[in-house]
């Protein structure tokens, strides 16, 4: 029986297309990496993108052309990948997330907008496409993120011990993996993580991120901007909960620097104290989850690159172990890739990707759309 599936996405930092190959099949202790590839998102893609999620005055052929060009990029990552590939080794199906332009799961009506044509997607590779994964959870009165902790409840949760999985994409998000499965797993996001660091950067050093964190290393923390960010009412708010672009943007920093105007912060201190403000947040969640400081966090996402982040972290969190998801058999570039992989294999044998307990939503449902080939 073939249980290979394709993931693919493309995250708030809005720097790449990543795809996986996996192999889901039963007699393997964890899903099996194959293969995978990138492909950068063209300059004139992102800035399309970035338009789209923050403007309030936009056209139907500005959202088409943005959405063709977006699958066709898709379309070209998932081609490379699947390249010389020998028969016996092609997917059921491709998993496809696509680029969420807003998340608006509190608003009335609720809505979550995932950019992508999979009906052209399923044209332009010849193989099923598995999409839409949000809005079924949305629908069934949930906030539709994170998605990732079923999965991760799937491949990551221990018998033994405690553990949180933290994603540092362009927003940060966690998992609690209670040990004892009579406990609700929990997860939610936290706050702002790339999205801003990397605006930051390449706002004042025109490169696309702070290499290890080594600009930002070399700032002063600067306390009152600090505590102010940390005052948004996102950060006191109960789970379930999540966020997105849509909030945590150039505008929302903007708005912080101007409650401080007669000060003229040096652009490395404000940009050391963006990633305090992702430790912190994130931190403050951990120790709410785990007041005991039992639990061993593993990290994954495109921050575990960013080295003076992870050492904030690491330091906040003490005594509980840090590690990326290497350590626990699927790196950290690929997780939410191989997640959205796993939901389409889920898709298709016909079981529940979501949880209640994560989104709030009345209940378990099969996430996705089919689009044959």
């Amino acid at each position: 029986m073939n249980s290979r599936f394709v993931g693919m996405m493309s995250g708030t930092s809005l720097d790449a297309v990543d795809a996986v190959l996996v192999d889901f099949d039963p007699s393997y202790l964890k899903p099996k990496l194959i293969k995978r590839c990138s492909v950068d998102l063209p300059t004139d893609l992102k800035e399309k993108l970035t338009f789209l999620a923050h403007t309030e005055n936009l056209t139907f052929r500005q959202l088409a052309v943005a959405e063709d060009a977006l699958t066709y990029l898709y379309a070209q990552c998932a081609l490379k990948l699947l390249d010389d590939l020998p028969e016996k080794l092609q997917p059921v199906a491709l998993g496809c997330h696509g680029q969420t332009i807003e998340h608006q799961p509190n608003l009335v009506p609720s809505y979550t907008l995932q950019l992508l044509n999979p009906s052209l997607l399923a044209e332009l590779t010849g193989k099923n496409i598995i999409a839409d994964f949000r809005r079924r959870d949305l629908a069934a009165g949930g906030q539709a993120a994170p998605l990732v902790p079923a999965f991760h409840r799937s491949v990551f949760q221990s018998a033994d011990v405690d553990r949180i999985i933290v994603n540092l994409g362009g927003i940060a998000n966690l998992t609690f993996l209670p040990k004892s499965t009579q406990l609700p797993v929990l997860g939610l996001d936290t706050g702002p993580a790339n999205l801003l660091l990397d605006y930051w950067h390449q706002l004042h050093w025109h490169k696309s991120y702070d290499t290890e964190g080594k600009k930002a290393s070399g700032g002063k923390l600067i306390t009152a901007l600090l505590k102010q960010g940390l005052a948004d009412d996102f950060f006191a708010l109960a789970a379930p909960k999540s966020t997105g672009r849509e909030k945590f943007n150039p505008e929302w920093l903007s708005r912080l620097l101007g409650e401080f105007p007669d000060n003229q912060f040096n652009s490395k201190d404000v940009l050391r104290t963006l990633v305090e403000l992702t430790a912190v947040s994130l931190t403050d969640q951990i120790n709410q989850l785990d007041s005991e400081a039992k639990a061993e966090v593993y990290i994954c996402g495109g921050g575990w690159q960013n080295t003076f982040l992870i050492n904030r972290i690491r330091s906040l969190i003490l005594p509980r172990q840090l590690a990326s998801t290497a350590n626990l058999g699927i790196p950290p570039q690929d997780v939410e890739a191989v997640a959205f992989a796993w939901l389409a294999w889920r898709h298709h044998q016909k079981e529940t990707g979501n949880l209640p307990s994560v989104t709030g939503a009345k209940g378990e449902r099969v996430l996705g759309g089919f689009y044959p080939a």
